[in-house]
């Protein structure tokens, strides 16, 4: 089977499931705007049957990652498994775990337990909601951070989210005072690192039951170069135990 369009890389494949890298600066979908380049775009060049799985609307793809973040990303090869996967993820049974450099010197884990909405119908930012705040598309999240090294006021954490709205992760650590290094809708100041078409935030690991075998499957992705160099200019070292041994990759 041919490889995946350039800026896409294959995790894991089965007949069921399609695991791939997503980059940087890509939409999943086709933006509003007009990009007409997106993670889509270039998947079904390759895998042109997906078209005709899950939602007309959104094919395939079971789940979403910001234009700004990279990693992980799930697509389903038929109906089936599309379901399953999505019903997976709206109860919470998969597990994310992402990577994210923040401003300031986080010491101890932490937890933010907000709902997040939108101010308008079409907000390009979400906002956390509290007293006296009234929000459009209210829903309940739940992020979880914890500390593995720092350098300066800069931490390296690993943030596992328990829900899956948009931009969770970066407005509840923006709402915590510990932005996203990079992310100047969220509060980033501009010069702490230099990033091109992105944020400090990478879907590194995801975990769940696969929906054809019934048994855990793990894939991971380790960060791209542009993320490591930073971390070594920084002279902070990605953990061990952050490097699990992933599923190898097989193609069908």
């Amino acid at each position: 089977m041919p490889p995946l369009p350039e800026g896409l890389r294959i995790l894991f494949e089965d007949d069921a499931i399609l695991a791939m890298a997503k980059p940087a600066g890509l939409h999943v979908f086709p933006s509003s705007r007009g990009e007409r380049q997106s993670v889509w775009s270039r998947l079904k060049e390759m895998r042109p049957g997906l078209d005709a799985v899950g939602d007309p609307a959104a094919p395939a793809i079971v789940h979403r990652l910001d234009r700004g973040t990279s990693g992980i990303l799930l697509a389903a090869k038929t109906d089936r498994t599309y379901r399953r996967l999505r019903e997976a993820f709206d109860k919470g049974e998969v597990e994310k775990e992402y990577l994210a450099l923040v401003e300031g010197v986080l010491s101890d884990p932490v937890e933010v337990d907000l709902p997040i909405g939108s101010r308008y119908r079409r907000s390009a930012r979400v906002q956390v909601q509290l007293p006296g705040r009234r929000l459009r598309g209210v829903r309940p999240a739940l992020t979880s951070a914890e500390p593995l090294s720092g350098s300066g006021d800069l931490t390296l954490c690993r943030v596992r989210i328990q829900t899956g709205v948009r931009h969770q992760i970066r407005a509840h650590l923006s709402h915590l005072g510990y932005p996203v290094a990079g992310d100047l809708d969220y509060g980033a100041r501009r010069t702490v690192i230099n990033l091109e078409d992105r944020f400090f935030l990478h879907a590194w690991r995801i975990r769940l039951c696969h929906s054809q075998t019934g048994s855990a499957l793990e894939i991971c992705c380790p960060p791209p170069p542009d993320l490591l160099q930073i971390l070594k200019n920084l002279e902070i070292v990605v953990p061990q135990g952050l490097r699990p041994i992933s599923v190898a990759p097989r193609s069908r």
